[in-house]
């Protein structure tokens, strides 16, 4: 097999191993009751779920393009990823739905860097295939994070809310916390080259 091929093959299983590893994961949350019981919560979860596996089908068709044999890669890639993010996903414990989506925000912030390398790869190699794929589900990711930062301060506050009669906790500050989140990731532009 030629060094190029080789090359491509590797980070290939890399980021399929990371789109794979994530959707088992959401799949999981899927069957969670409480996810289910909270319309907003599960609906972005309904949509990661739906983006992941329609990455990871493309990922799969991309793959074997490139003269298969991308088994070996994939297993020690799966092993890797898993290692690097084998907190977020517990399978034994219970989560609350705002851990979740904590979990699911990190790891789509792994998915989304990843793409941004694997983007970066296919350019350096003129591979436009990879370069292309890796744009368009980085793109189809950064909406789903920014959806997640809207909904996780709105399901904390009411967590909190439902958790605790020992004290008072006003469960009309979502919304603040949800504007105070997103004016933090709107900084004034600065240039740091």
């Amino acid at each position: 097999m030629n060094a190029r091929i080789e090359a491509i093959q590797k980070h290939t299983a890399d980021m399929l191993a990371v789109e794979r590893h994530i959707l088992e994961a959401v799949e999981r949350q899927q069957e969670d009751g409480n996810v289910k019981s909270n319309a907003r919560a599960n609906k972005v979860i309904i949509e990661v779920e739906r983006t992941l596996k329609r990455h990871v089908t493309a990922l799969e068709s991309l793959s074997r393009q490139y003269e298969g044999g991308m088994e070996s890669f994939l297993k020690k890639a799966i092993t890797e990823v898993m290692g690097a993010v084998a907190g977020l996903y517990d399978k034994v414990r219970e989560h609350t739905v705002s851990r979740m989506l904590r979990d699911d925000y990190t790891a789509l912030s792994l998915a989304a860097m990843s793409y941004t390398a694997y983007h970066a790869f296919g350019l350096a190699i003129s591979e436009e295939r990879i370069s292309a794929l890796a744009q368009r589900h980085l793109e189809d990711l950064t909406p789903l994070l920014v959806e997640i930062s809207k909904v996780l301060p709105h399901v904390v506050v009411a967590e909190v809310a439902e958790e605790n009669d020992d004290f008072v906790v006003d469960a009309t500050v979502g919304a603040i916390a949800e504007a105070n989140t997103q004016r933090a990731w709107e900084p004034e532009v600065t240039s740091v080259v």
